[in-house]
């Protein structure tokens, strides 16, 4: 696999992903204004079991799929009749509790939205099974166009029934639409079709180790669901919602930086498995470029949060401003850890992604079920001490089982965290000194600020040679017009 060919597999992931999330998050800025934070709240309550079922329906296919060993038919049906009887066990399940749970909470609506959500586990379970092959042959394009259609669908439903005083049904009519949509393109966008015949081997291995694949996805997200659930009895929807959106921010920024590389490393560090140099490599250079996107964003979007969180949500979330601050900090923590189960079950290493997972369970969950007692700021403390545990306990671990040297991770994340610093001084300086003004004038006077100066920090460092890799590792990552400028500032 040429570097060239992940390059460009992973540009397109990210314009896909751009463009699906500028999408979503235009939306999110459209549907705040329009409902109220127990709104949002409601759907963050279906979205704990429609989150967890569908990392459970999916069984670890899309990643084991990639992998050489697993591109046959016969693993293919297997994957994907496993997931469609977990996605009719989870669609049932919906349908079942809808009544009770929406009794509980004295809501109709909630009921309604558990019975638009159920058939989105069928949704997934297709989808999952096609999914996997494109990324194994890095149609990364296509799977671009149709993230950004699927959204843009989904988005027109959800503003047609906002508009038209549905509220919060209005959410979950947007995921109903927009998992059809993707589900139905994608396999119409590949020529493998599963037998119709039950003939085929069972491979209990697979299932194993799909399995092995499947908890360790889903543990770290068994920790914020629990705490979701914990916020939704302990202090209610309404603080529920406050609390969603906040991470909604860091979530968008993590996505537009992070998360289409993950999906291209998991393709490319399984192409590693028997070259660890490689692997470290390749894990070292996403780690890199995302923490150069997403640091600078959020560090700097908490410097302006309390005149942009106003500005772009409306005054009904003021109280979500400081949650927004605290949330930020994750982004020191987060960029390693996006990578480090593709880099084990790229090396068949899946168990330590379980043992991981385990040991955020107990931690998360340990001082969650404290800090709720208390406030959300309490809770999000214990959100990011976990992070930095994570973060350590994640590097161990490639220490041990791929040879990653801490020097080398220190080297590597230095351009990103030294040149957010700077940058982070510099906004916080010229926002003292700014004179009393509009907030949309502060918000870009004080970002532009700090963008010029995070850039040239980083070219500074190049020039002084403090950093000489970090112009050829970001170069194959930006487009051909631009790389004779960068080749001639470093």
């Amino acid at each position: 696999m040429t570097s060239s060919r992940v390059a460009r597999a992973a540009l397109w992931a990210v314009a896909g992903g751009t463009s699906q999330h500028l999408i979503t998050f235009g939306l999110l800025l459209y549907l705040a204004r329009v409902l109220d934070p127990r709104d949002f709240g409601l759907m963050a309550m279906v979205s704990i079991g429609l989150e967890l079922g569908m990392q459970i329906v999916r069984w670890g296919q899309v990643e084991l799929l990639q992998q050489d060993r697993h591109q046959s038919d016969d693993r293919r049906n297997q994957a994907l009749r496993t997931s469609l009887v977990v996605a009719m066990v989870f669609a049932s399940a919906f349908v079942v509790a809808a009544e009770p749970i929406a009794r509980a909470y004295s809501s109709d609506e909630l009921a309604t939205m558990f019975y638009l959500c159920a058939p989105i586990f069928i949704f997934t379970a297709f989808h999952a099974a096609a999914d996997s092959i494109m990324r194994s042959e890095f149609r990364f394009r296509k799977l671009a166009y149709r993230g950004s259609i699927a959204a843009i669908l989904g988005g027109t439903v959800a503003i047609a029934l906002a508009a038209t005083g549905f509220g919060a049904l209005a959410l979950a009519g947007q995921r109903f639409i927009q998992a059809g949509v993707s589900a139905i393109w994608v396999w119409s966008s590949i020529s493998w079709r599963p037998s119709v015949t039950l003939a085929s081997p069972v491979s209990f291995s697979f299932v194993r180790e799909g399995a092995q694949t499947m908890i360790g996805a889903i543990l770290p997200t068994l920790v914020p669901r629990s705490i979701d659930l914990c916020i939704s009895l302990v202090l209610g929807p309404t603080q529920l919602g406050l609390y969603k959106i906040a991470f909604r921010i860091f979530e968008f920024a993590a996505h537009l930086a992070v998360m289409p590389l993950v999906a291209v490393a998991g393709a490319q560090l399984a192409k590693c498995a028997n070259d660890l140099a490689s692997l470290r490599q390749s894990y070292l250079r996403f780690t890199q470029v995302s923490a150069s996107l997403l640091c600078p964003a959020m560090i700097g979007f908490a410097i302006v949060a309390p005149e942009a969180v106003t500005l772009l949500f409306g005054p009904k979330w003021e109280a979500a401003v400081p949650l927004v601050q605290m949330v930020s900090i994750l982004a020191l923590s987060a960029p390693p850890n996006y990578f480090f189960p593709a880099a084990m079950i790229a090396i068949g290493q899946g168990r330590l992604v379980v043992r991981q997972g385990v040991l955020q369970l107990i931690v998360g969950l340990g001082l969650a079920a404290i800090a709720v007692q208390y406030s959300l700021a309490a809770i999000l403390l214990t959100q990011i001490f976990r992070g930095y545990l994570l973060t350590a306990y994640n590097f161990l671990e490639l220490r041990n089982h791929a040879g990653l040297r801490f020097r080398a991770v220190a080297q590597n994340m230095a351009p990103p965290y030294v040149a957010t610093l700077v940058m982070s001084v510099v906004m916080i300086g010229l926002r003292l000194c700014l004179p009393d003004g509009t907030p949309l004038g502060l918000v870009v006077i004080v970002t532009l600020a700090g963008g010029l100066t995070y850039v040239a920090t980083i070219f500074l460092g190049v020039r002084l040679r403090v950093w000489p890799d970090y112009m050829s590792v970001i170069a194959p990552w930006v487009p051909a017009r631009l790389r004779g400028l960068l080749r001639l500032v470093g």
